[in-house]
C-alpha cells in the first residue's frame, strides 16, 4: 500500500471528474489517498470521498463578458496569495507532513506539486493544459499574446515531475522525454450512454446571456430543432427548446444529438468524441487552450471553430453534419483502458512501484 496525495485544480469540471475516476482506482487497489482541492474540485470530490478531501488555496480566473480578464485574474490572485500561502502552510504542517506521502499526483494543482518538489517527494502530472508547453503545436500568429500568456502560466504551475501525462485528442510530437501522450478518458456515466443520431442540435451557453439575439438567429433555421442549456430556464420558442440545468437530461440530449455547439473545453470535447458527435466550438476569448482545441477539431474534420456564432457559421456547421465522422489516424479517441495502461507504466517505473486497479464500474 502506498500513501498518495492527489492535488486537483479548482477551475473546470474535467480536472475533478478525471481525478475522481483515477483516484478511485488507486483506492480500490488498496492505497491510502488524500485529495486536496479548491472551489469546484473541493465541492465535487467531497461528495465522493468525504474526509479524504482537504481544502487547499487555489488559483482562480476572473471573467468579464464571457472572457478571461487577465489583469483582474492576476490582481485577485496576487491579493489573495499571502493569506493563501498561510492557509497552505497550515495544510502542509497539519496533514501533508504527518501523512508522509510516497507520491503526489497533480492535475494542474500547483501548490501540492511545489510541496512535493521542495520535499523531494516524486510527483506525476496528469492534465490537458501541459499540451501547450510540452507538445509541438500549430499556432496562429494573431493569437500570439494569448499564446505567450498561457505558456507562461503553464510553465509557472510546477516543474520537476517524474512524468507528465499529457491527455490530448490528437497526436503531436513531444518536447521532452518525461512527457507521455495519452488519450482522453470519460466518466462511466458517459460510457454507459447509447449514442444515436437524433434530429436536434445541442447548444450549451457558458455565459447565459443574449437569449433574444440567439433565438432570433436560430429561428432563421426553422427546419432545425435546437435544445439549449445554460440559461437556467425552460420554455419553447419556435424551434428553440430551452432546458433547465440537469446532468441526466443534458447527457441524454448529448447522446441523441445531431451535433453540439459549445465552448472548447476539453471535458465536453472528450465526451463528444466518445459519442461521435461533430462540434461547433466557440472558444472562450483569451483562453488559449480552447483556441488550440478549436483549431485542431476543425483541422481533423471533427467540426468547426469560430469566434462567434452567426448565420454563416451555423450554415457551415449544418453542412458539416452531412459529412461522415473522420477516421484520421492523428485522432486520439477516448480510451479509458489505454489511459490506465499508460498510467500503470509510469507507476511501474517509480523507485517504489505502485499498482492501480481498473475501474470496477466500467462497462
Amino acid at each position: 500500500m502506498a500513501r498518495i496525495i492527489y492535488g486537483v485544480a479548482g477551475e473546470g469540471f474535467g480536472h475533478s471528474s478525471r481525478s475522481h475516476l483515477t483516484g478511485q482506482c488507486l483506492i480500490d487497489a488498496g492505497h491510502d489517498v488524500m485529495f486536496v482541492g479548491s472551489r469546484k474540485s473541493l465541492l465535487y470530490l467531497k461528495q465522493y470521498f468525504g474526509e479524504r478531501v482537504k481544502e487547499i488555496f487555489g488559483l482562480s480566473f476572473a471573467y468579464e463578458n464571457g472572457r478571461i480578464d487577465k489583469s483582474e485574474t492576476l490582481k485577485q490572485n496576487l491579493l489573495n496569495l499571502p493569506e493563501g500561502n498561510r492557509q497552505n502552510e497550515e495544510l502542509f504542517r497539519k496533514y501533508f507532513e504527518p501523512f508522509e506521502p510516497e507520491l503526489v499526483i497533480s492535475d494542474f494543482e500547483p501548490f501540492s506539486a511545489w510541496w512535493a518538489w521542495r520535499n523531494r517527494v516524486p510527483f506525476i502530472s496528469i492534465d490537458h493544459e501541459h499540451m501547450l508547453t510540452l507538445c509541438k503545436l500549430e499556432h496562429r500568429s494573431k493569437n500570439w499574446f494569448a499564446r505567450i500568456t498561457a505558456g507562461v502560466v503553464t510553465e509557472c504551475h510546477y516543474v520537476g515531475a517524474v512524468a507528465y501525462i499529457v491527455i490530448n485528442f490528437f497526436k503531436t510530437p513531444l518536447r521532452i522525454d518525461s512527457a507521455i501522450l495519452a488519450p482522453p478518458i470519460v466518466r462511466p456515466v458517459v460510457r454507459a450512454l447509447e449514442p444515436r443520431q437524433g434530429e436536434h442540435i445541442l447548444l450549451y451557453s457558458t455565459t447565459g446571456k443574449g437569449e433574444k439575439k440567439l433565438r432570433d438567429m436560430l429561428g432563421k433555421f426553422s427546419g432545425q430543432k435546437f435544445y439549449i442549456y445554460g440559461f437556467d430556464k425552460s420554455g419553447e420558442y419556435k424551434n428553440c427548446i430551452f432546458k433547465e440545468r440537469s446532468t441526466e437530461g443534458f447527457l441524454a440530449d448529448l447522446a441523441g444529438a445531431r451535433g453540439v455547439i459549445a465552448s472548447a473545453g476539453f471535458s465536453l470535447i472528450s465526451e463528444c468524441l466518445y459519442l461521435k458527435k461533430k462540434m461547433l466550438l466557440l472558444p472562450v476569448a483569451g483562453q488559449y487552450e480552447q483556441m488550440i482545441n478549436g483549431h485542431y477539431i476543425e483541422k481533423l474534420g471533427l467540426g468547426i471553430s469560430a469566434e462567434k456564432l452567426d448565420e454563416g457559421v451555423l450554415k457551415r456547421f449544418l453542412e458539416e453534419l452531412d459529412k461522415p465522422m473522420p477516421s484520421d489516424e492523428r485522432i486520439l479517441w477516448p480510451d479509458n483502458d489505454k489511459f490506465f495502461g499508460i498510467l500503470q507504466d509510469v507507476l511501474n517505473k517509480l523507485h517504489k512501484p505502485i499498482s492501480i486497479a481498473l475501474p470496477q464500474n466500467e462497462p
